[in-house]
């Protein structure tokens, strides 16, 4: 496959034989073994988790149907923000490939018991403000992964607008309305508390100015926040100060859901350490941020790769980088609050494989020209899909036993199977 987007190119190979790789699971964790691989494949990517949950947040508060298209399989995340919103009285007819979502005549109602968000922090975020709007008492909570991470920014917020929040973490207990007025929300850390406002302010009882303060992290995601709300018809745009004003949803007919770009260097990754292997896939291109950063580390070169905006690139990006040219990767102290310590976690699992990096202030300093060697011990996963999935991509080459490998199922559903598909005779 090559795509060239933007500057970017990529070239992969096309030579067809076979691949003798085997897996199996034994609870959660998955035995694999390998050998070379090589041939022509077709690789998929799953439908990005971010369009629809954002798509599901819009039409739930919308006045009319709409249908969500999208090639494969939703991940368990976009399940879980289903469910909570199904809790809240709206509807969704499930077919392959489309949901079609129907929002309550009468409104989002309180939901009878908890909002469980599973692994998703975009759904727990966004159904946090939501539950705001209703005006009375919602408890949001998720599964011990989500736990661990903790919103301050997003409760004070909401507290300087009269809501009480019991807690910056999960379980929280919710009590709105979101009355408007000013407040000054940290967007340094995460962009999720402004996709979360930005989502819910079609709720909101009075306009909501915030002061942006820190230096934006992952601002594609921040950008699609608002170009989704933009097409449902919201009026809202980014500045600063930034003035969300409440406003009536309108959304499409139809939707036609991208795949997810955050996945694809796992299928560069593939094809680095599988000479002879070629896989053919999709460059999707709504996040130029993201594909900025996929193109910086291509031509790392040892130099430095600022993933400030694509922190969900860390750990594939990591092994990319000790595999071929070396480099330092920047602007990542964030990742150390998503599903797991990404930073050490990344470095804890390239160690197993015998890769080294050394953690910085912001981020990590990776040798290039290393080799891979089978892991002695399991490797550990930390209930992080990312590491989860690039483990699995190292073990297609040396083998190794992956603990809680089918964490990867809240992002691609069905990835396991993808890759051990990759062992079928061409």
């Amino acid at each position: 496959m090559e795509n060239a987007i933007s500057g970017i190119g990529f070239g992969l190979k096309s030579e067809r034989a076979s691949i003798q790789f085997s897996g199996r699971f034994v609870g959660d964790v998955l035995n694999v073994e390998a050998l070379s691989p090589s041939g022509e494949f077709e690789w998929r990517l799953p439908p990005s988790k971010s369009h629809t949950i954002r798509f599901l947040a819009l039409a739930a508060q919308g006045e009319s149907e709409c249908r969500l298209r999208f090639e494969g399989f939703l991940g368990a995340d976009v399940e879980s923000m289903a469910r909570c919103l199904e809790a809240m009285g709206v509807e969704i007819e499930r077919e392959a490939g489309s949901w079609l979502v129907r929002p309550p005549e009468k409104g989002l109602r309180a939901p009878e018991g908890v909002l469980d968000c599973g692994n998703s922090g975009a759904a727990a975020r966004i159904l946090t403000v939501m539950a705001a709007n209703l005006e009375v008492s919602v408890t949001i909570d998720g599964d011990e992964s989500l736990r661990r991470r903790s919103s301050p920014g997003l409760a004070e917020v909401l507290r300087e607008l009269g809501c009480q929040v019991s807690s910056d973490g999960l379980p929280c207990e919710v009590c709105g309305p979101v009355s408007g007025g000013s407040a000054v929300l940290d967007v340094s850390a995460s962009s999720q508390p402004l996709t979360a406002l930005v989502l819910a302010s079609p709720g909101f009882a009075g306009a909501v100015e915030l002061v942006l303060e820190g230096q934006a992290v992952s601002r594609g995601y921040g950008a699609m926040s608002f170009d989704i709300a933009a097409r449902c018809g919201s009026p809202n745009r980014i500045a600063e100060p930034l003035s969300l004003v409440p406003w009536r949803v309108e959304v499409p007919e139809v939707v036609d859901i991208p795949p997810e770009l955050s996945l694809f260097p796992l299928a560069i990754l593939l094809e680095i350490i599988h000479d002879d292997l070629r896989l053919n896939t999709t460059l999707p291109t709504y996040d130029p941020l993201m594909l900025i950063a996929i193109d910086a580390i291509d031509r790392a070169d040892g130099g430095e790769v600022d993933l400030s905006d694509a922190s969900d690139l860390v750990t594939p990006a990591a092994a990319w980088l000790a595999l071929t040219s070396g480099g330092t990767l920047t602007g990542i102290g964030h990742a150390r609050g998503k599903e797991s310590d990404r930073i050490a976690g990344t470095i804890e699992m390239l160690a197993t494989f015998g890769l080294e990096a050394q953690e910085s202030a912001d981020g990590m300093v990776i040798e290039g020209g290393q080799s891979l060697h089978r892991p002695i011990e399991p490797i550990e996963t930390h209930m992080d899909h990312r590491l989860a999935m690039t483990a699995m991509v190292l073990a297609s080459k040396v083998g190794g036993v992956i603990v809680g490998a089918e964490i990867s199922e809240v992002t691609h559903p069905g990835f396991v199977k993808q890759l051990l598909a990759l062992g079928t005779n061409q």
